[in-house]
């Protein structure tokens, strides 16, 4: 797993309860790490086969400026929920631990 996927990962956990505790630096956290990602998975094109399609595709609209997807992401709700997803795909298949 690439660097800026495992830094995602270890920084995701600071922000876990984002949607039980809210706070704007849980926000900017999230923001931040949401830009890495969709960064980090236009940079590395042959990390992409290990993902899932829904993370390519979401990442692939995104960085090509689909309208409809930027309007989704906008939601800093959506950007945590897809960085979830994200988090526990890797924990459950244990990415994290083939470094």
């Amino acid at each position: 797993m690439q660097q800026c996927l495992e830094y995602i990962c270890r920084e995701f956990e600071k922000v876990k309860d984002y949607l039980h505790r809210p706070t704007f630096e849980k926000e900017r956290i999230i923001d931040n790490l949401f830009a890495n990602f969709m960064q980090c998975f236009s940079e590395y094109p042959f990390e992409k086969k290990r993902y899932p399609k829904e993370f390519l595709e979401a990442a692939n609209l995104y960085n090509a400026g689909d309208a409809v997807v930027r309007q989704r992401f906008a939601d800093v709700g959506m950007r945590y929920l897809l960085l979830s997803d994200f988090y526990d795909y890797v924990k459950i298949t244990h990415l994290d631990r083939k470094v």
